[in-house]
């Protein structure tokens, strides 16, 4: 690879991280400000959710779509390491 190719898979490699960043917060910010973790557990039909894991709250597909991002960030740090050991 030459280092224009090796530039351009580091520029998408901190593309990754930024776009983790940003997603991870946005799953973060949910969790803590979904209507289930302002529901008063003194009230006895709120008990029976208010124990569950805060993952219930975020919908599948943003963590999906998170963990999809963290594995390409995966294989992009795989190929740049194959690229330094070339």
């Amino acid at each position: 690879m030459s280092t224009t190719e090796r530039q351009q898979l580091e520029d998408k490699i901190l593309a990754k991280r930024q776009q983790i960043d940003f997603e991870r917060t946005n799953l973060e910010e949910s969790i803590a400000f979904a209507p289930e973790n302002r529901e008063n557990p003194e009230v006895m039909e709120e008990t029976k959710n208010f124990d569950d894991p805060a993952q219930n709250v975020v919908e599948s597909a943003e963590m999906r779509s998170l963990r999809a991002a963290e594995q390409e960030l995966q294989d992009l740090l795989f190929q740049l390491e194959a690229l330094r050991e070339q």
